[in-house]
């Protein structure tokens, strides 16, 4: 990827996610990064009584990303991580806590809190100096996760296989939500890496194992799991494809994920988010059996079943100069969900949830500028495009992010 950011803390990064092995024992590693972070949206529309309005809302400041990693090996198989996150610089939380046995390269056993492994950024999003982009691939933003990004215990490992490295992973934990009888999630990863490592494909996939719900309370903010907050119960399945090549300078990445909900809306949960959340028409049809009639509890259509679906591509070029490292970005994203609504608070995101059919684009151009190793200075724009009101429409923002590294 980049060609000067592979310094110690990323290493250790990658040695830390990546597979396992035998390793002699270690001192205690610490490293991490912190990011501070501006942005600000244009003209972003808004349906009011059938027509189309836009606004500007104010600028912000936010402090995104503060994390603190530490790993260690402990004698011949056994080693640790921690992952300290501090969201918005304000309270600090324990993202990732786990030991892990290795037996061999082939197989070892991890127990503990740990992102899984699911696609090309699941375990790396708290690296963001490390890759191109600002923003995470959409399955991943906080407003509309198709999984929690969690687990508590793996079985992975790789094996040498044709002039690569075959690496799997196989994972379960307490569930999405509440725990309901007789489910057994069970989320899993296979990746091939070869080219001495320049090229991967792989697929993920996870199963609810039964049926389960939300773990965000409704009106709490949107789900951290992937299963809405408006529904009583919910049984879905999860399938990810995706590639990358790195030739020369050049990056190339690109995803597709697909999850399929049988899921029962709550009554009581769809009333509340038609008298609070503003839903659009399409949305308001889809909650209840006869938009004609009225928000009451026998007009409600507690059969939610639905797919979300995404689709990225990133390219990413990157070159020395005499000030530092240059490396232009170009991304697409595409996301739909018909089932989620706008508004944040009440579980919704206010991207697919803006559109009439839960559809949208969004197309961005970047820079990474890098004067030393251990800072990232990233400029990017993005339009967003979807429908509203029967009409085409779209909006730019635009985000400007420094962040810092460090390791004692």
């Amino acid at each position: 990827m980049f060609g000067r950011i592979r310094f110690a803390w990323v290493a250790a990064l990658a040695l830390a996610f990546g597979a396992s092995g035998v390793e002699a024992q270690s001192d205690l590693i610490t490293y991490g990064y912190f990011a501070s972070r501006w942005e600000k949206v244009f003209d972003e529309p808004s349906l009011v009584n059938g027509e189309v309005f836009t606004e500007s809302p104010p600028a912000e400041f936010s402090q995104p990303f503060f994390h603190i990693m530490m790993q260690q090996n402990l004698g011949n198989r056994f080693r640790m991580f921690m992952n300290l996150a501090g969201p918005d610089a304000q309270t600090v939380e324990v993202r990732n806590v786990w030991g892990e046995y290795s037996f061999d390269r082939k197989l070892a056993i991890r127990f503990g809190p740990q992102y899984r492994k699911f696609g090309l950024y699941n375990e790396i999003l708290d690296a963001v100096p490390t890759y191109y982009g600002i923003e995470a691939p959409e399955m991943f933003d906080n407003d509309h996760l198709m999984i929690s990004r969690t687990t508590t215990f793996t079985v992975l490992g790789s094996v040498a296989l044709g002039g690569g490295q075959l690496e799997y992973a196989l994972s379960t934990d307490n569930g999405e939500g509440d725990i309901f009888p007789g489910s057994f999630p069970v989320g899993w990863d296979v990746r091939y890496r070869f080219g001495s490592g320049a090229y991967i494909v792989g697929a993920s996939g996870y199963t609810s194992g039964g049926t389960t719900n939300s773990g965000t309370a409704l009106g709490a903010g949107p789900s951290d799991n992937g299963v809405l907050p408006w529904m009583a119960a919910d049984s879905f399945n999860v399938v990810n494809v995706f590639g990358q090549a790195e030739v020369g300078a050049l990056t190339l990445q690109a995803e597709y994920a697909r999850a399929d909900h049988e899921a029962e809306r709550d009554v009581d949960a769809v009333l509340s988010v038609l008298a609070n959340a503003d839903v659009n028409t399409a949305q308001r049809a889809r909650f209840l059996v006869n938009p004609a009639v009225g928000a009451i509890a026998s007009n409600v259509n507690t059969v939610g079943d639905y797919e979300v679906e995404t689709f990225y591509f990133r390219s990413g070029y990157s070159f020395e100069t005499g000030i530092g490292e240059v490396a232009p970005y170009v991304q697409w994203d595409w996301y739909s969900n018909p089932e989620t609504i706008r508004s944040k608070t009440w579980g919704g995101d206010n991207e697919a949830g803006a559109a009439d059919d839960g559809e949208f684009t969004k197309a961005t151009l970047g820079l990474v500028f890098r004067p030393i190793p251990s800072v990232a200075v990233k400029l990017d724009g993005s339009q967003h495009a979807f429908v509203l009101g029967g009409e085409d429409v779209s909006y730019n923002e635009i985000r400007f992010d420094v962040s810092y590294t460090f390791g004692f």
